[in-house]
């Protein structure tokens, strides 16, 4: 999702102060063959080995750290450093794509995509692995907004409708696919082999939608936006150092180097805002437009779109580590354990509008309070039987978790796009995609890490003792599940206020 102006300025800049006011139309779309549904089939497959990574390393992380011999704290960031490239890249990706062609940047970044992950499942080590994960990353930022940007410019108005629920719903199934899909390898495979495996089968699927790619129509936006680059390296470089003393911090002791990321972070990114401010008084539109971030809804909207992600990601990370090394499970029981959490995401997902319609966009209260609830409960589960519970015994409190994290992330991610002014709304959708991403890595950098960190200080005292054979682990998931569960709470609060300025 990429934005666009209603008048065609100067190809170096556009003007933020010449953007109509809200509500005005926007230019006219692209003059472009339609996409058809073989089309559509195409840029949903090629959307799939983004979170088909994400959700088979995610269950892979403690086979990556065993082969490699490396820390749990290197495992994360194995996983943190795809997610936040990804993020770091998205929004001049789209304006990129705006320029130079949709499906050319789909197929660049898909290629380099295949490439990518064959050159990742031969790292033989934690240096050479995060940093082909982390161009891993670039590469799936390049091509992912070309996907729902085709299908808004060039889709049918029926299949647009479609084309959207399916894509949300994508996301869904290919975080859950791809864990299953690591689990079976994993199984089939020596442990040293099958999280390589795994990497191939990325390709692979990136390699199927390149096959396909003449069913995609070409299409360029007819007033394309400025790049911003300085901007666009200012956030990028800040999130990266932000997020890696983050997620490697905790575990090594906070070394020097960490602290003076951290410090290089805050810096880096307050010269992002104040960079963003002078190019608008300027009138030019920088890659964060303050002016978007000034209405309420949507401002409200990003932060919720973070704090979901954060637990999402976070808790998707710490209960396939557990399950492995508490319950014993391997790599197929741990993806069987999220099977019902996924499909009743997806199932829900595709039953919001009908859910929407009956219950309004109150339904994110509700929805955020129920899973707060749901997290206590799977706390309270785990924290009274320590190691000993049944994993079975979670199932219905995973189910109603799925459900209640599609009814949360689904009604937010409409609220913020339709208060969004129509010159701004792929901006609103860039930013809602990266602090996704962003946020899934923030995640297992933060919780995961309190996770960890917890379950070091408990090992040995009495009170892991006595929680059973999980040991610390288990004081450590009691901990992480109930902070996730208090997230919960303030993305409640957040979201009353939305309604409150959606219905005033």
């Amino acid at each position: 999702m990429t934005p666009s102006l209603p008048t065609a300025v100067d190809s170096r800049v556009r003007p933020a102060v010449a953007a109509p006011a809200d509500g005005a139309t926007s230019p006219a779309p692209d003059t472009t063959r339609a996409l058809t549904g073989g089309g559509l089939a195409v840029l949903l497959l090629g959307f799939v080995p983004v979170n088909f990574t994400f959700g088979a390393v995610n269950l892979l992380v403690p086979a990556i750290a065993a082969d490699l011999a490396v820390s749990p704290a290197g495992g994360a960031l194995v996983l943190s450093a795809y997610t936040t490239t990804f993020a770091a890249g998205l929004v001049v990706a789209g304006r990129l794509g705006d320029r130079y062609g949709r499906r050319r940047l789909f197929a660049v970044g898909l290629a380099c995509f295949g490439v990518l992950a064959v050159l990742t499942a031969l790292a033989q080590g934690l240096t050479d692995l995060v940093v082909l994960r982390a161009a891993l990353g670039l590469a799936a930022g390049l091509f992912t907004p070309q996907v729902l940007s085709t299908i808004q410019a060039t889709a049918p108005d029926a299949l647009r409708s479609r084309g959207i629920i399916l894509f949300t719903a994508a996301g869904a199934v290919a975080t859950i696919v791809g864990q299953v899909a690591a689990g079976a390898l994993v199984v089939a495979l020596p442990a040293h082999l099958g999280w390589r495996a795994v990497q191939i089968v990325t390709a692979i699927i990136a390699l199927g939608a390149l096959l396909g790619l003449r069913a995609v129509p070409e299409s360029r936006s007819e007033a394309p936006l400025a790049l911003d680059l300085p901007g666009a390296a200012l956030l990028g470089g800040g999130l990266v150092a932000l997020v890696v003393p983050l997620t490697t911090g905790p575990g090594a002791g906070w070394p020097a180097w960490a602290v003076g990321l951290l410090v290089v972070a805050a810096v880096t990114l307050t010269l992002f805002a104040l960079t963003q401010r002078r190019a608008e008084r300027r009138g030019l539109l920088p890659v964060v437009p303050p002016r978007v971030l000034r209405v309420p809804v949507v401002r409200i909207g990003l932060l919720m779109t973070m704090l979901f992600f954060v637990t999402y990601g976070a808790f998707l990370y710490e209960i396939s580590e557990y399950s492995q090394t508490v319950w014993g499970a391997d790599g197929w029981g741990a993806a069987v354990l999220l099977l019902a959490f996924g499909g009743a995401f997806v199932v829900t997902a595709l039953a919001l509008p009908r859910i929407l319609r009956r219950v309004g966009p109150r339904i994110m209260v509700y929805a955020a309070s129920g899973q707060a609830v749901v997290l206590f409960g799977i706390a309270l589960v785990v924290g009274r039987d320590g190691g000993g519970t049944a994993p079975v015994v979670l199932q219905p409190l995973l189910v109603a978790l799925g459900a209640a994290q599609a009814m949360m992330y689904g009604p937010a991610l409409q609220t913020v796009l339709s208060r969004t002014p129509t010159w701004a709304a792929g901006v609103a959708g860039g930013l809602l995609t990266t602090l996704q991403q962003l946020g899934l890595g923030l995640g297992v950098a933060l919780l995961g890490g309190l996770f960890h960190a917890v379950a070091g200080a408990a090992d040995g005292t009495p009170l892991a003792a006595a929680t059973g054979p999980g040991s610390g682990l288990t004081v450590g998931l009691v901990t992480a599940v109930t902070a996730q569960a208090a997230c919960a709470v303030v993305f409640a609060l957040l979201a009353s206020r939305v309604v409150r300025h959606t219905t005033a």
